[in-house]
């Protein structure tokens, strides 16, 4: 958390919070009675609101969801080539293929961070079995991940490792891809996970080049450190770019299903504070949209707003 001394601001945060403002409302509010509050403190908040205030009392499975943050670093190929540009390497041109080099994660809304990285014996092995089996027993733990191009490298990534170090998928977990949902609801110039955290006014991931990789592969064991250490911050960035845009995620896995306690929560944060806004249509119905006082989410109750006979005299479009 930053230096600021929050503490002193505790009573109104809680007050503020049970009244259902969003962590967003209430930075901006406190930062209304002083200006040193910092630039970017809605993670902050959030973390605080977390500590001090009464976790909900739930029904059915009596907690909120597992939510993990994750992100892995990756030996490169080493191979045989003619040339920079288009090349075609065949299978006999590889000479040493790619591994696991480290992982790192965090629950969300909780401070600490846990990883793994090679030790150096093992890295000079292109050995990762004991750090694939320590991050599948995190993601044996989720109900939902959330990564950066997770879809399309990471989850991909680490069943290769799974499936090679003789492991078998982990239970069943439902993935939030930040790359995917950046690049369906906005049009920003870059998709990078530190371009949009620098965007969204948040700290970037640690500068670094090809080098601390190439180090790596030694057995350079301040390199490994490095590694790790550079890991564990872009699991903090996408952590605070995930919360920016869960918002616009559509749709988010729903926590209401895994909450289980009857009451209507927000789908995409699982609180109940949730008030009117507009309607919501789809070609043959018309619902209650909701907005999430917490989260800023938008959902639709289930329930119809038209009448059964209103109903029977809706026709449907024909689809082409």
């Amino acid at each position: 958390m930053s230096k600021f001394n929050w503490k002193k601001y505790k009573s109104v945060i809680i007050s503020l919070h049970n009244a259902g403002m969003s962590s967003t409302d209430i930075h901006d509010s406190i930062k209304g009675i002083d200006k040193a509050v910092p630039r970017s403190g809605d993670r902050t908040i959030r973390e605080l609101v977390n500590k001090w205030c009464p976790k909900l009392v739930m029904k059915g499975k009596g907690n909120m969801p597992k939510i993990l943050v994750f992100d892995i670093e990756t030996a490169p190929i080493k191979a045989y080539v003619w040339g920079k540009w288009n090349q075609n390497i065949q299978d006999s041109h590889i000479i040493d293929d790619w591994f696991m080099l480290s992982w790192s994660a965090k629950w969300l809304f909780d401070e600490e961070v846990v990883s793994d990285v090679v030790t150096v014996k093992e890295v000079l092995k292109k050995d990762d079995k004991r750090i694939s089996k320590s991050v599948w027993e995190l993601l044996n733990e989720a109900d939902i991940v959330i990564g950066h191009n997770a879809l399309k490298f990471d989850i991909r990534k680490l069943n290769s490792r799974f499936l090679l170090n003789g492991l078998l998928l982990p239970a069943p977990y439902e993935v939030i891809d930040t790359l995917v949902h950046a690049r369906k609801k906005f049009a920003m110039s870059s998709n990078r996970l530190d371009y949009l955290a620098h965007l969204l006014g948040f700290d970037g991931k640690l500068p670094t080049s090809f080098q601390l990789w190439a180090d790596c592969l030694t057995g350079d064991s301040e390199a490994l450190t490095n590694m790790q250490v550079y890991c564990d911050q872009d699991v903090r960035v996408l952590e605070d770019v995930y919360l920016k845009l869960r918002p616009y995620i559509q749709p988010h896995p729903n926590l209401g299903i895994h909450i289980g306690d009857g009451i209507v929560r927000c789908p995409s944060c699982g609180s109940s504070h949730l008030k009117p806004e507009g309607s919501y249509n789809t070609t043959v119905n018309t619902y209650e949209a909701l907005r999430c006082n917490d989260c800023g989410s938008l959902s639709r109750n289930r329930k119809s707003l038209m009448d059964k006979e209103d109903r029977k005299a809706i026709l449907s479009s024909l689809p082409k």
